[in-house]
């Protein structure tokens, strides 16, 4: 296939981008050249802003469009009117699109977020999930048929630039005590390998996709079985470091009221981490993946994740921007004694 790709540089854009062209399609990549200058043998790419250079694509048809990078309305309005006799049109969207996460499973049906009263241009994160949902409507309003819409959760793995996924095998690997979430075991997260993300969005394409589609993971045999949580999560992550011969944190799993108590931040001071006794969130790791699974999305074993992420090194630089907002040694040292402190018998480390 002749695919566009909006985007490109950097993480699932350049996921994307390596899975087409192992795939052997012809890729033209448009985007503004900051992020990345050098590209593989044979892509064409085109430099250029996705509004104010649309000319650049006038008079030229892709069998697909994959938009990585629309975040805002009137930009992704702009794009669709500019490629409307292109093929298809893949834009990733969010699972924070839906308007409610407090109930499971959440799917493709379920109502999304309302932009009414968000200008079409606006770029506050604050709205970054009905902004998703109204970007998705102007690619249907388009594309209609032709459109695949595509949720994802949270993407993690190598090239991340949030941190949020990569602080736990960084923690690990940091040694000393290491403050969890005492979430209930069998609670399930869900994330998925931008790498299996990218892939599999290019073979929907080969496979002529079409539709709303949530994507994430783990997904490997029956969606409906398929789990990872906390202590899952944590125990990969030490036993990756340990296999490195590396010493792991020793993980202190602190009750989240507790937690609450002290004001720590979920999500971001401890990334993933939503309280389970916040009603809202209840659907957050619970999106029904079974559309995805029958049109062939699988996601890779856990430790590849975690290895991948430990090999591209742990930040060193306390201004790195993947370590903002996150947990810092010193509080969580001194939140790890506080918790010893007030912790009756039987709490605590386990």
């Amino acid at each position: 296939m002749k695919i566009l790709i909006i985007g490109g540089g950097v993480f699932l854009g350049a996921a994307t981008l390596d899975a087409a062209v192992r795939r052997g399609h012809a890729i033209t990549v448009f985007n503004r050249g900051r992020s990345r200058t050098g590209w593989p043998d044979g892509v064409e790419a085109i430099a250029g802003d996705r509004v104010a250079d649309l000319d650049q694509l006038a008079g030229r048809r892709w069998d697909a469009v994959i938009d990585t990078c629309g975040y805002v309305p009137s930009d992704v309005r702009a794009s669709v009117q500019a490629l409307r006799e292109s093929g298809c049109y893949l834009f990733v969207s969010s699972i924070s699109a839906y308007a409610k996460t407090d109930h499971a499973p959440l799917r493709e049906t379920d109502t999304l977020a309302s932009a009414a009263g968000i200008a079409p241009d606006d770029r506050d994160l604050e709205h970054y999930g009905p902004q998703k949902a109204a970007c998705e409507a102007e690619v249907a309003a388009v594309f209609g048929e032709r459109a695949l819409l595509v949720r994802p959760g949270l993407i993690v793995g190598p090239g991340d630039r949030s941190g949020r996924f990569s602080h736990w095998p960084w923690r690990a690997a940091g040694g000393g005590r290491m403050l969890v979430p005492d979430v209930a075991d069998g609670e399930p997260l869900q994330f998925i390998d931008v790498r299996d993300l990218g892939d599999w969005m290019v073979r929907a394409l080969e496979q002529n996709e079409h539709g709303v589609f949530n994507a994430t993971g783990p997904l490997n045999g029956d969606p409906a079985e398929a789990r990872v949580d906390w202590a899952t999560l944590i125990g990969a992550c030490c036993a990756e470091v340990q296999a490195r011969g590396i010493t792991p944190a020793e993980p202190v799993r602190a009750p989240e009221a507790l937690l609450l108590e002290q004001k720590v931040q979920p999500w971001s001071e401890l990334p993933l981490w939503l309280p389970s006794s916040d009603p809202a969130h209840a659907g957050f790791n619970r999106a029904d993946l079974a559309r995805a699974h029958a049109a062939g999305l699988r996601t890779r074993p856990l430790r590849e994740t975690i290895a991948a992420v430990l090999d591209e090194g742990v930040p060193s630089d306390p201004d790195d921007r993947r370590l903002k907002g996150k947990l810092t040694r010193e509080r969580e040292a001194a939140l790890v004694a506080k918790f010893a402190k007030m912790a009756s018998p039987g709490m605590g480390d386990r």
